[in-house]
C-alpha cells in the first residue's frame, strides 16, 4: 500500500491523532471499528494515541490471512480482530469508525446502504473517517504514476495493477462521496487530507 498510496503512513498516523483528540473531547474511553483492517495499521495507530486501558478497537476484514496477520502483529488486549464483511456485520454503537481504502471495492449499488448502517451505528458525538482514491484530472493521474515509478514499480507492474484494479475498483469524485454521505444521514462531511488523487474525509452524524 505504501508504494501505491501517496501519504498512506501520514493518514494512518493522523487517524491515531484524531482518535486521541476525540477521546479527550468526549472525556471517555472510545469504542472504535477499523473496517477493512488488513494487518491492523490503523488499529495500532489508534491504540498508540489512546492510553486508557478501557479503549477498544475492533478490526474486521474479509481476508482470513489479513486478520491472522493483525492478530499476530498487534498483541494488545484492547484490540480484537475478526473475519467479517461490513455489508453484513452487525455494528454496535461506536465513537469512531474508520474505513480506509474499502468503499471503492464495494459495488456502487452497495455503498449507500453500507454508509447508512455506519451512520446509524455512530454515537451522536462520534466520527467516521473515509479514505478513498478519487477521480482526478489527467495531470494528477500522471503524477500518481510517477509516484509509483519512484517507488520502484516497473511499467509492466503498473499496467498489471491497473488492469487488475479496473475490474474490481470503481472510484467516485469527491462531490459524489459527499453527496452520498449526506444521503446516508451524516449531518456534515469535509476533506481533511488530500494528496494527489487520494482523499480522506471526516463525516459527522
Amino acid at each position: 500500500v505504501r508504494r501505491s498510496v501517496p501519504g498512506y503512513d501520514v493518514i494512518v498516523d493522523l487517524i491515531g491523532i484524531l482518535a486521541g483528540n476525540l477521546a479527550k473531547r468526549l472525556n471517555h474511553a472510545l469504542f472504535c471499528y477499523d473496517v477493512g483492517c488488513s494487518r491492523g495499521a490503523v488499529s495500532a495507530s489508534i491504540l498508540a494515541q489512546c492510553g486508557s486501558a478501557e479503549h477498544r478497537v475492533v478490526g474486521i476484514d474479509t481476508s482470513e490471512a489479513m486478520v491472522k496477520a493483525a492478530q499476530t502483529d498487534i498483541v494488545d488486549p484492547r484490540a480484537t480482530f475478526q473475519v467479517a464483511d461490513i455489508r453484513e456485520f452487525r455494528l454496535r454503537a461506536a465513537d469512531l469508525i474508520v474505513m480506509n481504502l474499502v468503499l471503492q471495492f464495494l459495488k456502487p449499488c452497495e455503498r449507500l446502504s453500507t454508509l447508512r448502517r455506519i451512520c446509524e451505528s455512530l454515537n451522536p458525538d462520534g466520527m467516521f473517517v473515509l479514505t478513498e482514491k478519487v477521480q482526478a484530472d489527467s495531470y494528477v493521474e500522471e503524477l500518481h504514476l510517477e509516484f509509483k515509478r519512484a517507488k520502484g514499480y516497473s511499467e509492466m507492474e503498473i499496467r498489471q495493477k491497473r488492469d487488475a484494479l479496473e475490474r474490481v475498483m470503481q472510484i467516485d469524485d469527491i462531490d459524489s462521496h459527499q453527496e452520498r454521505l449526506h444521503e446516508a444521514g451524516f449531518s456534515s462531511s469535509f476533506v481533511w487530507f488530500r494528496l494527489l488523487n487520494w482523499v480522506s474525509l471526516i463525516a459527522l452524524p
